[in-house]
């Protein structure tokens, strides 16, 4: 990887970073929000099922991988000076596929109670209904997510990312802002107007303008003959037909969930919500930042070079994933109670998400891995591998969500989760692996285990040795667990860092300051 490939992904990283943490400290507030004025509730159950139908209709269409599907599209266009048939290919894209989702959103409207009970079965009849009335008004945010994942993708092509980046931010202060504006008189349906209003303007209005200022033309335009829109199509099927782990997992926790405890829905909401964090910040980011110029390097057949550019910036995400895992495991109670234990969030409340939550932990490298490896087979215009194997491993945890949940209860709903990911992410890398490099790629995976036992064994002796500490202010005070997650996260980070270091890691070893974590060694700038 060259000085400036390595210096545009660390700027691009750092960009999309910054959003995607902003973004979960939105989130968060949005969270807590509700958790202070609704706890976990049949209500907030309601709310958060109520998004299981708009996600699926933005799933069929490829909407989640807009940016995966059109990028490699858009930028051969650019490649090979042929702007205008790009925006030809965009318009038709944009408008065939609008008319799609329009026809979707329509049937969703009129069947949203009838499909509830299939998300939700465990719901009671006002539960159903509650759920179905917020689904009709989240559903046609769908519309405008899927508009603005088309304009991300055209901003991204030319390596733009500042105002996509934006996306998020506004996206939550909508939701935050609809649900104080709304909530005395409407309760969670104020909630569900922000997310439309939020929607339309950090992801269709702002985005639409953004891509406009790089250039972009659309015009209504229908030609099912266009090449750019056959393509689309051909490299989106997969994603449409196939039901990928990665995306179902939600989905199945909320089935699962409804069967369960009234709340428990709004405990693995929240706790997978905190897992989400590093996952956003380390693997999403850094993958959305990377894909672009991945895509470059297969593109013009540089397949080495893609591997060593994804492994780089795989490996170093994986260190600090792990090293965050092992910490949320052993503090997993004191971070829920920092942003959630207030209001109508009590300390049961706390307890389960907390429960969930250190379940969740052990999955958090992989999914930063799988979000970072699944992008090095879309750079190779591959989409059906990352979804056979989704789908596959989908297949294999279904059985563990059931049994897992039937056994240890919470905790192995969110467990069943993490070792269906762990599955996804390791035979994804291999297989990515054998279509690169082959068995040269070998020491590679090496190294990510020496990193993961390292983290396991940390997180196994800290969990009990915070057993046994009598000295330390109780968890359930504020001051208390803001002092525990302080100093004990710390000392478990360095604690992944010497075991990793002693096991012989390349990772840890290259580390010589604090900001070779930012800016790794050996890649340039």
């Amino acid at each position: 990887m060259n000085d400036a490939t390595a210096k545009q992904i660390r700027i691009a990283a750092i960009v999309m970073m910054a959003s995607v943490f902003l973004s979960r400290i939105l989130g968060y507030a949005r969270d807590a929000v509700i958790a202070w004025g609704h706890g976990a509730t049949g209500a907030t159950d309601a709310y958060f099922a109520a998004f299981t139908i708009p996600d699926f209709l933005n799933y069929l269409l490829a909407g989640g991988s807009l940016s995966i599907t059109f990028i490699p599209i858009f930028s051969r266009y650019l490649a090979e000076g042929r702007e205008e048939d790009g925006n030809r290919a965009f318009s038709t894209i944009v408008t065939a596929m609008g008319i799609l989702m329009a026809i979707f959103v329509v049937a969703g409207e009129i069947f949203a109670e009838r499909l509830i009970p299939l998300i939700a079965p465990g719901f009671p009849p006002a539960q159903v209904e509650t759920a179905a009335r917020l689904t009709r008004i989240v559903l046609p945010a769908q519309t405008f997510f899927y508009f603005g994942g088309l304009l991300m993708a055209v901003q991204y092509a030319r390596k733009r990312f500042l105002i996509p980046a934006l996306a998020p931010l506004v996206y939550n202060a909508g939701i935050i802002v609809g649900g104080l504006a709304l909530e005395s008189r409407f309760g969670m349906e104020g909630f569900a107007w922000g997310v439309l209003g939020g929607s339309f303007v950090g992801n269709f209005a702002l985005q639409a303008w953004g891509a406009a200022r790089t250039g972009l033309r659309f015009s209504p335009r229908l030609d099912f003959s266009d090449p750019g829109l056959r393509e689309f199509v051909k490299l989106s099927i997969p994603i449409m037909l196939g039901f990928s782990l990665a995306v179902v997992d939600e989905w199945m926790l909320r089935v699962f969930g409804s069967l369960m405890a009234i709340g428990t829905i709004t405990w693995i909401n929240n706790a997978r919500r905190l897992m989400q964090v590093p996952v956003g910040v380390l693997g999403q980011a850094s993958g959305v930042a990377s894909f672009p110029f991945l895509s470059g390097l297969a593109a013009r057949g540089e397949t080495e070079k893609m591997w060593e550019t994804l492994s780089s910036t795989l490996r170093w995400v994986f260190f600090v994933s792990c090293a965050v895992s092992a910490a949320t495991f052993v503090f997993s109670r004191e971070v829920v109670l920092l942003v959630f234990r207030r209001g109508a969030f009590g300390i049961n409340d706390t307890v389960n998400s907390a429960l969930a939550l250190s379940a969740f932990a052990i999955g958090i490298p992989f999914w930063c891995a799988q979000t970072i490896t699944a992008r090095g087979f879309f750079a190779l215009k591959d989409t059906w591998t990352p979804t056979i194997v989704g789908t596959l491993s989908l297949l294999v945890t279904l059985p563990a969500w059931w049994l897992f949940q039937k056994w240890l209860g919470l905790f192995g709903l969110a467990l069943a989760s993490s070792a269906g990911i762990l599955a996804y992410a390791v035979v994804l890398y291999g297989l990515l692996m054998r279509k690169t490099v082959g068995r040269k790629g070998i020491a590679e995976a090496a190294e990510f285990g020496r990193i993961w036992l390292a983290s396991a064994a940390v997180a196994v002796l800290g969990r009990y040795l915070m057993m046994g500490t009598p000295w330390l202010p109780e968890w359930t005070s504020v001051t208390g667990a803001l002092l525990r997650l302080s100093v004990g996260g710390c000392v478990a980070v360095g604690a992944v860092f010497m075991v990793a270091f002693a096991l012989g890691s390349t990772t840890a070893r290259g580390v010589r300051r604090l900001k070779d974590i930012v800016r790794p060694p050996g890649t340039g700038g």
